[in-house]
């Protein structure tokens, strides 16, 4: 129980550090693009150092569970409980920045200066057009598979460290994705707004949520190949 407590933590407090962060940038101007994604780094950073000793060193992100579950780090029964941990989290996290967001924001506002319920979702909720809707699953897959392969890599082999590779790591990804697709990369940041908005008024949720769910599985096929391999070649050194 007590992993799957740390990943609710955890993913709630991702998703309110980087959801708030995406407010001030989308609906204020209170800062620009690199700052945003200081904050998707640190915010992953921050959640991996304090929760993820209690939880497989940390997720926080369906899709690299699902990786971790195909590379067999983690049992699916295991995966079954941080879906549903990560998904709560994150649904909580945007909870949190609404109540945060309407009554502390708009309390030192007059009433034209204001930001509703439906411009703090807006800015939340990755972005796509039918005419590019192809080149966003090809981009969300792709750094998908990336994000999920570095995180799952470092977790194994340098633990310590892992954390801070991994919120590096993020911040690259979601420098090159921003502008393009919104950098979702993580399906828990596609399901939580549109809980709120209507999950069939979602702009393309399910073409965001397949690309991040094929990238992440990809991501613990190569991870269980190449450790499998590597696994091989120690047994072959071992016999030699």
């Amino acid at each position: 129980m007590r992993k799957y407590l740390a990943e609710f933590m955890g993913t709630c407090m991702f998703v309110l550090f980087t959801s708030v962060g995406l407010v001030y940038l989308t609906a204020f101007n209170f800062s620009q693009i690199f700052d945003i994604m200081m904050v998707f780094g640190l915010a992953l950073m921050a959640v991996m150092f304090i929760w993820g000793p209690f939880a497989n060193g940390g997720y926080f992100n369906p899709a690299t569970s699902l990786g971790a579950a195909i590379e067999g780090e983690i049992t699916w029964k295991t995966f079954g409980g941080y879906l549903l941990a990560q998904i709560i989290g994150g649904i909580a996290g945007i909870g949190l920045t609404i109540i945060g967001i309407n009554g502390v924001v708009n309390a030192q506002k007059t009433s034209g200066q204001g930001i509703s319920t439906n411009q703090i979702l807006a800015a939340m909720q990755p972005a796509s057009t039918s005419s590019l809707a192809p080149y966003s699953f090809g981009i969300e897959l792709v750094m998908t598979f990336f994000l999920v392969l570095v995180i799952l890599l470092v977790l194994q082999t340098k633990p310590k460290s892992s954390p801070f590779i991994a919120g590096v790591f993020l911040l690259l990804a979601t420098f090159v994705t921003f502008p393009l697709t919104g950098g979702a990369l993580n399906p828990v940041r596609v399901i939580s707004p549109a809980v709120f908005s209507g999950l069939s008024g979602s702009s393309h949720l399910w073409l965001y949520l397949l690309a991040q769910f094929i990238g992440g599985a990809l991501a613990g096929v190569v991870m269980r190949y190449f450790f499998m391999s590597r696994a091989e070649e120690v047994i072959v050194e071992i016999e030699e």
